[in-house]
């Protein structure tokens, strides 16, 4: 079993830094890309908005966490939104990629408090929780300035906000479950 941090594979795949960081770029690229095929294609009918962010935020606190650059949340947030632009898979929902790009810089200004303060579980948990919840929050300033309806909020303004952060609190604290040897 091999126990070397990813970031040490990388290195002694590529002959110098600096395809080992393009690579990685190039990798958490594809990660976003990969995010948004999986958060189309593998939907399910349930009345539960933010149900894709389990899958989608499993893969990008992931990616976050791992990664030694700065912005990888970025990096692979703008890896979904191309891929949602380019083949127009938002579901309906012109905001929706913008707002997939808006939770992975939220997911990294985050996470750079997380490494300040000594890399805790929980608030691993919380910064995937607030930044999943930022799509109904800004769905609702879109909705208040714009006129434009959400499905999603059919229910209430609470419960779209509630399921979201609940679906990406679960996923960045099975990410930091799983990877904690990593990161530490």
């Amino acid at each position: 079993m091999n126990t070397k941090q990813p970031q040490s594979i990388l290195l002694n795949l590529f002959q110098n830094k600096t395809q080992a960081f393009i690579a990685e770029i190039f990798f958490l690229f594809v990660a976003g890309i990969f995010a948004a095929v999986a958060q189309q294609y593998l939907k399910m009918p349930m009345q539960l908005p933010g149900k894709q962010g389990l899958l989608f935020m499993l893969i990008l606190s992931s990616t976050v966490t791992l990664s030694r650059i700065k912005g990888a949340g970025t990096i692979t947030s703008s890896g979904a939104t191309a891929f949602m632009l380019l083949f127009q898979v938002s579901s309906g929902d012109v905001f929706k990629p913008f707002l997939i790009l808006f939770v992975g810089i939220v997911l990294d200004f985050l996470i750079s408090f997380w490494r300040k303060i000594g890399q805790p579980l929980f608030f691993l948990g919380l910064a995937g929780a607030l930044s999943w919840a930022v799509i109904p929050v800004s769905r609702m300033f879109i909705s208040m300035f714009s006129g434009v309806y959400f499905y999603s909020f059919s229910s209430g303004v609470l419960y779209p906000i509630a399921t979201h952060l609940l679906f990406g609190f679960t996923a960045a604290i099975i990410t930091g479950l799983a990877f904690k040897k990593y990161y530490k």
